[in-house]
């Protein structure tokens, strides 16, 4: 039973996992893409993304056995209290450790690309404020904000990006399919990994109000994100060549830069660019933020979430602040969504819609179909 009483839309559901996934994974998708798979990456893109639509596929099936609940209370249900309260700590943590990473990488960029002076700590705790304030709204609040923000983003980075499209080189990409099949297969979890973020329908589809749907959701969600990182990649590679994005940390930011708007009224687009990027990896910080407070509530069975949001914050900052440096971030981030990221997007509901059957064939709790 749903006790907050918040009911969103499945299309808001794709809208928030839209914003929770590219909030800073496109940022560097280029490069390792095009370091995997030179002029072929499109084709490591659309593999990746075919394995993200299976992943989010058989979320869709365990979900839809379970309307009204989260992973914490199926969870219980399909491996006993003990093993499910265990797994949805695990999941509780696995969304810390993702939200401060947003955290880190939010003030790592904005300082070198916009508040230079401005010091890391400071620009931590600023989005995290922000987060918290959100995060107590509820999901239903989360959901119109994401419904809202997504075309407004999409919209305006496509019109700031057609300026670019008569002068990018698309030679960039011959000759093709020189990439051996089996290096390209071995890419793949890089492209995979970028769709980190379609978990959370673990939580959210409880507040979905016809859980049927949910499944459109999972194919327009995979299909957006798809389409975004496609074109991203060939526009990118196009503009700078396979060299130069292999040493560009962030080519996504810097192909914005190199946009030049005939008779603009903005004179600074370095600074709209980046308000555009801040707002994108704030949503993607709130769901993650309020997935883990809701993990609790569920977990001490609270008819309240809102107390748990305020005491992560502490615990979210200090993880932000481990990594000694960029590349320590990223070098820890990627081993973490490697294996974490495997568990809780594909092995864990996976597991769980396989002793679905069983306890169904067995005689146990009846799920809807």
């Amino acid at each position: 039973m749903n006790r907050d009483n918040d009911v969103i839309l499945s299309s808001q559901l794709s809208a928030i996992l839209v914003m929770t996934i590219m909030g800073v994974g496109i940022l560097s998708l280029p490069r390792m893409v095009v370091e995997e798979a030179g002029p072929d990456g499109l084709f490591l893109v659309l593999g990746g993304s075919i394995f993200a639509l299976l992943a989010g596929w058989i979320i869709f099936l365990l979900v839809k056995k379970f309307p009204g609940e989260t992973i914490v209370e199926f969870g219980n249900t399909l491996l006993g209290k003990f093993f499910g309260t265990v797994i949805a700590l695990g999941f509780f943590g696995y969304l810390m450790i993702l939200s401060a990473y947003e955290v880190r990488s939010f003030g790592e960029i904005t300082k070198q690309y916009l508040l230079f002076e401005t010091p890391i700590e400071v620009l931590a705790i600023t989005i995290l404020l922000g987060s918290v304030y959100t995060a107590r709204s509820g999901i239903e609040s989360i959901a119109r904000m994401a419904e809202f923000l997504f075309p407004i983003i999409t919209i305006i980075s496509v019109l700031i990006l057609l300026p670019i499209i008569p002068e990018i080189d698309y030679t960039q990409f011959y000759p093709i399919f020189r990439t051996p099949i089996l290096k390209l297969i071995k890419g793949i979890p890089v492209v995979f990994f970028s769709f980190i973020g379609i978990e959370l329908t673990l939580l959210y589809a409880a507040f979905v109000k016809e859980t049927k749907k949910i499944g459109n959701a999972m194919l327009l969600t995979v299909g957006l994100v798809s389409f975004y990182y496609i074109s991203i990649v060939f526009v990118v590679v196009a503009r700078f060549g396979l060299v130069e994005t292999t040493h560009i940390i962030w080519p996504t930011l810097e192909v914005f830069k190199t946009v030049d708007l005939p008779g603009a009224f903005i004179e600074n687009l370095d600074a709209f660019i980046m308000s555009i990027w801040v707002i994108a990896v704030f949503m993607s910080l709130v769901s993650a933020y309020y997935g883990s407070a809701l993990i609790l509530s569920r977990i001490f069975k609270t008819k309240e979430f809102n107390f748990f949001v305020l005491p992560l914050l502490p615990i979210i900052y200090f993880l932000a602040f481990i990594p000694d440096n960029l590349i320590q971030l990223n070098d820890w981030i990627d081993i973490y969504s490697n294996y974490a990221g495997s568990f809780f997007m594909v092995l864990l509901p996976l597991l769980l819609l396989i002793i679905s059957f069983f306890k169904k064939s067995k005689g146990g709790k009846k799920n809807a179909p």
